[in-house]
């Protein structure tokens, strides 16, 4: 499979991607999380933990947990799921997103979802977005409906070669699957109906020439999102690696039958985004604060982020036959396991 090179230079903005808080898409209403990190457990069952971003801050958007910030907003509930759709119109197609109403600062996202993208240039999204531009993503393109991608970047350095793309036995576009991001101060695995498909550990990123790790640690917003590869300012670069869409169906639907977010520790702060010197040194202090052992990450409570039943469940939602953009990841699922695992343990003695 061909993937794109880095995107250094001209920084990849989607409808869907990194313009939430900071106004860069026209389609986009802008609004940002006032609340830290919060436990949901969200089935859609109820209309309205969905609001559109109009109505976010009235009385109608009291109760949401969720907030659809495209216009035409084409997300909904329906049959007890999140439906956003990419919907056909005279000037193109309109994509969908739903964003979380609160920052996320480290924790674990579970989301059952069905892809949409059954056809080459449909991107669906499950993504973690902070405001410097980074992103951890678990994306399927219709160019390779089979695969989920799991990928991420830092400081708005976008590089599609870098994702881990098992193959998936059951058809993502026509089947529930169980998704999960566990996202730690030290460590970051993706998981696909329980079995760990990609681990990062913060150590291994560290970029000398900028002197910095290149891992997400900045508040994030979880999102979802049903994209046309053709609508991104990349436009060549996101088609070579979602496809191009040759079809003149008018609607496409990506559907999120849960979400459960457990949260990391209530320590992001109210006020994420304050710009005086206070605020920046309180973050840079909590930041570090974050970064030493918690109780969360003791033997006994490793559970609490699924990271020490894994390796003993059966799945046969990945093929034998996983495979990666990078590199032979045979053995992927237990190695990323044990990585975590060792380091969990390291860090408590």
């Amino acid at each position: 499979m061909r993937t794109p090179a880095l995107l250094a230079v001209a920084p990849l903005f989607v409808a869907h991607a990194l313009g939430a808080c900071t106004g860069l898409n026209a389609a986009d209403q802008g609004v940002c999380p006032a609340e830290q990190c919060l436990e949901l457990d969200e089935s859609f069952t109820s209309s309205s933990v969905l609001v559109a971003a109009a109505d976010l801050s009235t009385g109608s958007g009291s109760k949401a947990t969720f907030v659809s910030e495209q216009d035409p907003n084409n997300a909904a509930i329906s049959s007890g799921n999140l439906v956003l759709s990419l919907v056909k119109s005279d000037s193109g197609y309109a994509g969908s997103t739903a964003y979380f109403t609160r920052w996320i600062h480290y924790g674990t996202v579970t989301a059952v979802v069905r892809s949409g993208s059954t056809t080459p240039g449909v991107v669906s999204s499950f993504q973690l977005q902070s405001d410097d531009g980074s992103s951890i993503d678990l994306d399927w393109v219709g160019a390779s409906s089979n695969r989920v991608q799991a990928n991420y970047y830092t400081n708005g350095q976008i590089d599609l070669t870098k994702a881990a793309a098992p193959i998936l036995t059951a058809d993502p576009t026509s089947s529930f699957i169980v998704y999960k991001i566990v996202w730690l101060p030290d460590s970051l695995t993706w998981y696909a109906n329980g079995l760990a498909v990609r681990t990062v550990n913060r150590r291994d990123t560290w970029a000398e020439g900028e002197q910095r790790f290149d891992y997400p640690d900045k508040p994030a917003r979880l999102s979802f999102a049903i994209w046309d590869a053709s609508s991104s300012v990349n436009s060549a670069l996101t088609q070579e690696w979602a496809g191009s869409m040759q079809t003149n169906e008018s609607k496409f639907s990506m559907a999120i039958k849960s979400v459960t977010v457990q949260c990391y520790s209530n320590s992001t702060l109210q006020n994420a985004h304050g710009s005086n010197d206070d605020n920046a040194s309180s973050a840079a202090e909590q930041q570090e604060s974050d970064a030493e052992p918690s109780e969360s990450l003791s033997k006994e409570n490793l559970s609490d982020f699924g990271l020490d039943r894994e390796e003993s469940r059966t799945t046969t939602t990945l093929s034998s036959s996983t495979s990666s953009m990078n590199s032979n990841e045979d053995d992927l699922s237990k190695r990323g396991l044990c990585l975590q695992f060792l380091a969990a343990l390291k860090t408590n003695q």
